[in-house]
């Protein structure tokens, strides 16, 4: 399975989902923590508070049992069965009066447990000893509250729903706009298929036509200098160029061309190109310089499309130049690569849309303006297959000083 950007933004964009849904849940977790543990705090405090109020009021054990109270089991704690009625009317008064001001409003269940008949490790969670207003150690004062989870519950009430409010909504949010990313993919996808397709069916007959004006013009020797026949066969091999353009750069993008590397001097490739395209240079009365700094430099690059990519950048440089056009190519070597500069006086590009001229189908302002013809396609090409020979190319212009472009192309 091919994976593209859109398939690692819905990925990335559904794992944060996810960590936020864990995030979210964390959250309520260590809230509710937070609110039962500042509710045993008060709970606590309340007990040591009661206990200490009864300072003075003792609670005696039966004087006839040796070591306890008479106790039972009830519900798995274990309370004294015969308990003195005033004692627990005192102790449930001063209890009320400690939940009180502690602004503890539960209702709740009071027991005296004896700790001498209480299995190790089932003591209560709220609990206190009555060894101030008892001469022994062996009772504890306990409070049950029933209620304490729906306690906690209505205090996470307005969190939970906000959170589930939340969750929903941002939930409902990536749903839509991935769909939309995706269902703008199948169109990009479209439309780059017919226009690729597109392609395809005008090569035929450009070729076909490109065929045709040579064979009459080489049947009617009188017809060569005709300018109509001159302009089908130009036009015809100019737009032919931008089918082609077009296709080798969908099948770049696709990775179904793979690129036929093999050992290029790379000075001998740059005057080819130059060679190519003598007559545009002398049509635009144009001077190109080539300055060689380092000799016998080589690259391991494919010809062909490194030679188009050349003479892309030559054919900008003379098609948005100004009058007395000027081009400098200046080839230089370091430690790791090679470095090729195309430097020319036309109108430049504004620092504001240098990022662009490398992306699919846009064109500078000024390029708009200058009223030559373009697809916006040149330049992507250049990067693409710069990068395909694991290079870069970067642009150094301002506004109608001219415009540089820097390619570095690695020697390994």
């Amino acid at each position: 399975m091919k994976f593209n950007r859109t398939t690692y933004v819905i990925g990335a964009s559904t794992l944060a989902l996810i960590t936020l849904f864990v995030f979210q849940a964390k959250w309520l977790s260590d809230s509710r923590n937070l609110i039962e543990h500042q509710f045993d705090q008060k709970v606590r405090m309340a007990l040591c508070f009661a206990v200490e109020s009864l300072n003075g009021a003792k609670i005696n054990c039966d004087p006839s049992k040796d070591s306890c109270l008479p106790v039972e089991e009830v519900a798995g704690a274990y309370q004294l069965s015969t308990p003195l009625d005033y004692e627990l009317e005192l102790i449930e008064s001063t209890l009320a009066r400690a939940t009180s001001f502690y602004d503890i409003n539960m209702e709740y269940e009071v027991t005296i447990l004896d700790q001498t008949c209480v299995p190790t490790g089932i003591f209560p969670q709220y609990c206190a000893a009555l060894s101030p207003i008892e001469k022994s150690n062996d009772h504890l004062l306990s409070i049950n509250f029933p209620g304490k989870s729906q306690y906690i519950m209505g205090k996470m009430k307005f969190m939970f729903f906000s959170s589930i409010v939340i969750l929903v909504f941002i939930t409902l949010v990536f749903v839509f706009a991935n769909y939309a990313l995706f269902k703008q993919k199948q169109i990009d996808e479209i439309n780059r298929n017919l226009f690729n397709n597109m392609a395809h069916e005008f090569r035929t007959p450009l070729t076909n036509i490109s065929l045709a004006t040579r064979m009459f013009s080489r049947k009617n020797p009188d017809l060569k200098e005709n300018r109509y026949l001159e302009v089908v066969s130009k036009e015809s091999d100019r737009l032919k160029h931008q089918v082609e353009r077009v296709l080798h750069l969908a099948k770049l993008e696709n990775g179904e061309y793979q690129l036929e590397k093999e050992k290029l001097p790379i000075i001998d490739l740059i005057k080819e190109v130059i060679k190519d395209m003598d007559l545009q240079i002398k049509e635009k009365q144009a001077k190109v310089n080539l300055n060689i700094k380092t000799e016998d430099l080589f690259v391991l690059g494919d010809k062909f499309h490194l030679g188009n990519a050349f003479r892309n950048l030559l054919d900008n440089a003379l098609k948005y130049s100004k009058n007395e056009a000027q081009v400098d190519i200046t080839v230089e070597n370091n430690k790791e690569g090679i470095l090729i500069h195309f430097q020319d006086n036309g109108i430049g590009i504004s620092e504001k849309e240098q990022a662009i001229v490398f992306k699919k189908y846009r064109r500078s302002e000024a390029f708009e303006s200058s009223n030559r013809n373009g697809f916006g396609l040149g330049l992507t090409y250049v990067k693409l297959i710069i990068e395909q020979h694991r290079g870069f190319i970067k642009v150094i212009s301002e506004l109608n000083k001219g415009a540089r472009f820097d390619l570095f192309l690695p020697i390994k």
